[in-house]
């Protein structure tokens, strides 16, 4: 039996200012260290075999932080990073939504309609995805696994597992900064959602 542990990033800069972030970065703010503080915590008695990462700094600084004084190799792989967001990178939301409208609610609400020039699709970056399970399913067979990577990437992986269809991908809990999921896959690689996005570890914004 695998057990596939799967976390987001902490919370950076660009999540506070409402930034896209895609392949570009920002640092992680006090309280993404904090949570992600927590999330080690929580993780402190699973014996992981492995840590995957995507290569974006945030994901990195989030994993160490995590690991704390665990030994442990992080296997960088551009496989688990983000999906690339092009001209948008960097951009608040809120810009994005007045100068382009269309292409915006497409995003959130039409994601196989979405179509920007030189960037991934959702059907690209759904291929992308599914490479990089099969990878990790290719190593590991049994024992526990931590993946560290990013919101919209969880959200395609968790939505090919239930067996969904691209337009389908925001149709589930939202992934918060440092939240949890936790998949199981058996011998045959059936695979079993035990944990989705959960986020009780983390200390809410309201109190930090």
């Amino acid at each position: 039996m695998l057990h596939l542990y799967i976390a987001r990033h902490g919370q950076t800069q660009w999540n506070v200012e409402k930034r896209m972030q895609g392949w570009l970065d920002s640092d992680l703010t006090e309280l993404g260290l904090y949570n992600a503080r927590a999330l080690g915590e929580r993780l402190k008695d699973i014996e992981l075999n492995q840590v995957y990462i995507s290569p974006s700094k945030r994901t990195e600084e989030t994993a160490k932080t995590v690991l704390g004084s665990r030994r442990l190799p992080l296997v960088k792989d551009h496989m688990f990073r983000e999906m690339s967001l092009g001209s948008w990178e960097g951009k608040k939301q809120e810009d994005i939504e007045r100068d382009e409208p269309d292409l915006f609610h497409a995003y959130f609400h039409y994601p196989e309609a979405y179509r920007q020039q030189g960037c991934e699709t959702f059907f690209d970056f759904e291929n992308r995805v599914r490479l990089a399970l099969q990878t990790i399913l290719d190593s590991h067979t049994s024992g526990s696994v931590l993946l560290v990577t990013h919101s919209v990437f969880i959200l395609m992986l968790l939505n090919i597992i239930k067996g969904r269809r691209v337009h389908d991908i925001w149709n589930s809990a939202y992934i918060h900064d440092t939240s949890l999921s936790l998949v199981e896959f058996d011998e045959n690689g059936t695979a079993k959602i035990l944990i989705e996005g959960d986020g009780k570890h983390r200390k809410p914004i309201s109190a930090f």
